[in-house]
């Protein structure tokens, strides 16, 4: 039947051509993309990352101590995972904003437009998930990477710059590449990643159509982590491919792209782009953003790498606390000739009401069992503080008793004084975020071209009707003293050129990410400041009165207490004190007092005098 619905599955099928016809330089591509592929991969076999990355993986997700028999308890106490979670907490959990300096004044002058055109981006972009899922390769492998581009068909068609985390087993940069913050001085950078055949057919119409399935390929990214590769488990769910996006510049500093898959070269910018710039400072779309930086490589080094020998410590010192209480439960025994010659040893278990017939009752003797060397204990113990130090997390920075300190200043020093290398970490990761902002606002200039209407969130939401053009047609602005106009007059001319017309340029912005660094958002730290400035007092009052703590409890902890409607009876209560009267007792209601008696109003002469000459004048 023609008209039959054909899934993007079932048309994999249907293809039987056997490749595109592809130019000798074509070919020869493909080659140098695969042979760059091939080295930067075995630079990273060489340095052991993917070994360490899968290690990394299954001790965060308890993959860690197995069972080597039947006797062996594999015990598992994971403290990584509680550290690296309540760090990624303090990093994540708190209000973000886009902080925007312009260059000169005539930039600052769409310094606020900008600002919302980035925070407007940020939030089409779901920050918050794909800054959590940064974190994490941060924390967890050591390296952050973040891509940058733009989507067409994003906002309805409008277009939308766009951030994805990047897993560090995807990613391939050139291995001479000294340090992370040095990625544009790299002379290539391939994002390796498999995508399914449908996506091929779809997103490379031309030659998408010839990619065929791999599975086994000799160096696969996909094989690093233990989950990554459930997807082979059937042949139906694994129609996928491995898709080379190879990022390199000419001799000119020109920035393209070479997507390869199968060794067929699908697209090459140059073509696609006829001499247009893929990218508006040919600078790479990529940034790395490393936890603890290392010297000699860009990838840095995370905080499950330096706390897998501790883990292993306090997983060894509980199998021998176990092993030990199993040998006290079920004792050794030593059995005597005298038992007899045809005792049956197999028969001797620890089963309840046991009958083991014996000639000599007393020719067995039971091995008493031994304590548990207190050393163990105490270095045990000794270990868990041992994994703060490493992580710099204590632990009432994960929420756990501050021992006797209740008052919440005491709290606050006490993590503030813990969150050290936290805050460090945020600084790293809002200076790395700075550069994944300027590579945004590229974006924003080359491809965003369409008025618009933006909400700005706050206290009270707004819309802003915001042109991105005029961002690319920012007048050029210089002192009036170049011209010798009086110090009065403005401050600064529009520059023109010989035939009057006003000369502009693109915008320049110093872009920062901003996160929340104040006060602990805790409602139970909140909770416990405000008992304690509610103790404050002036001889007008106290600080915080029952109005703001009821509205507080109500609002924020979210005890159902009824609408505060006391104020106007505490007023009247202060007026009764002053005049003397005696305050209500509690259950009677406040008796209204009687107005005081009116007093002859005092007649101004010149008033009065001023009245009736108005009054003489004609209407």
């Amino acid at each position: 039947m023609a008209d039959k619905s054909v899934d993007v599955i079932e048309e994999a099928s249907e293809i039987k051509e056997s490749g595109p016809y592809q130019t000798g330089d074509e070919w020869e591509l493909a080659q140098r993309v695969q042979t760059l592929f091939r080295a930067a991969f075995d630079a990273k076999n060489q340095l052991g990352l993917v070994d360490l990355w899968r290690s990394c993986d299954d001790y965060k997700h308890n993959r860690q101590n197995p069972k080597q028999s039947e006797e062996h308890p594999g015990s598992v106490t994971n403290i990584i995972h509680p550290n690296i979670e309540s760090q990624i907490a303090d990093l994540v959990d708190k209000p973000y904003s886009v902080a925007v300096k312009g260059w000169e004044p005539s930039d600052d002058m769409f310094a606020e437009q900008t600002a919302n055109l980035m925070d407007f981006i940020m939030f089409r972009n779901r920050m918050k998930q794909k800054l959590n899922l940064a974190e994490h390769d941060r924390l967890e492998l050591g390296t952050a990477i973040i891509k940058v581009w733009f989507d067409d068909d994003e906002l309805e068609g409008r277009g939308l710059p766009r951030f994805e985390p990047v897993s560090p087993a995807n990613f391939f940069p050139d291995p001479k590449l000294p340090s992370g913050h040095l990625i544009q001085e790299s002379e290539f950078l391939i994002h390796a990643v498999p995508k399914p055949l449908s996506w091929f057919r779809e997103r490379f119409k031309e030659r998408g159509k010839y990619v065929t399935r791999e599975v086994e390929v000799p160096y696969n990214p996909e094989a690093t982590f233990t989950d990554a590769m459930t997807d082979e488990v059937e042949t139906v769910t694994s129609e996928k491919a491995l898709l080379l996006e190879c990022y390199m510049k000419d001799r000119d500093g020109k920035m393209y792209c070479v997507s390869v898959a199968n060794s067929i070269v699908l697209e090459d910018s140059r073509k696609v782009l006829k001499g247009k710039k893929l990218q508006r400072r040919n600078h790479y779309p990529f940034v790395m953003i490393p936890c603890y930086p290392q010297r000699g490589t860009a990838w840095g080094m995370g905080d499950v790498e330096l706390l897998m020998p501790t883990q292993d410590l306090i997983n060894e010192l509980d199998d021998q606390v176990r092993m030990n209480a199993r040998m006290m439960g079920n004792p050794q025994v030593v059995i005597g000739m005298g038992a007899g010659r045809g005792f049956d040893f197999r028969k001797w278990t620890n089963k309840a009401g046991l009958r083991v017939p014996m000639r000599d009752q007393n020719a067995f003797k039971v091995v008493e069992g031994r304590q548990v060397s207190p050393d163990v204990i105490n270095r045990r113990e000794k270990a868990f503080q041992e994994a703060d130090l490493i992580s710099g997390r204590p632990d009432v920075n994960r929420g756990q008793q501050p021992g006797a300190v209740t008052a919440a200043s005491a709290i606050l020093a006490l993590q503030q004084a813990g969150q050290k290398g936290v805050v460090h970490k945020a600084e790293m990761f809002k200076e790395g975020w700075s550069d994944v902002l300027e590579l945004l606002f590229d974006e924003v200039l080359e491809h965003w071209d369409e008025e618009m209407w933006i909400r700005v969130d706050g206290d009270k939401p707004d819309w802003k009707f915001v042109n991105p053009k005029q961002l690319r047609a920012v007048p050029r602005m210089i002192p009036n003293a170049l011209f010798g106009i009086l110090p009065e007059q403005e401050a600064m001319v529009n520059l023109q050129d010989e035939t009057g017309k006003e000369i502009t340029r693109d915008a320049q912005f110093d872009l920062r990410l901003d996160m929340g660094n104040g006060f602990p958002n805790d409602k139970a730290f909140a909770f416990q400041m405000f008992l304690d400035i509610s103790k404050i007092s002036y001889p007008d009052g106290p600080l915080i009165g029952r109005d703001e703590m009821r509205d507080f409890l109500r609002n924020n902890v979210g005890i159902p207490l009824k609408e505060n409607n006391s104020r106007g009876q505490q007023e009247m209560l202060q007026q009764q004190m002053m005049m003397g009267q005696p305050p209500p007792q509690p259950g009677m209601q406040p008796e209204m007092s009687a107005p005081p008696p009116m007093q002859p109003a005092m007649v101004d002469p010149m008033n009065q005098q001023v009245q009736a000459m108005s009054n003489m004048m004609p209407s």
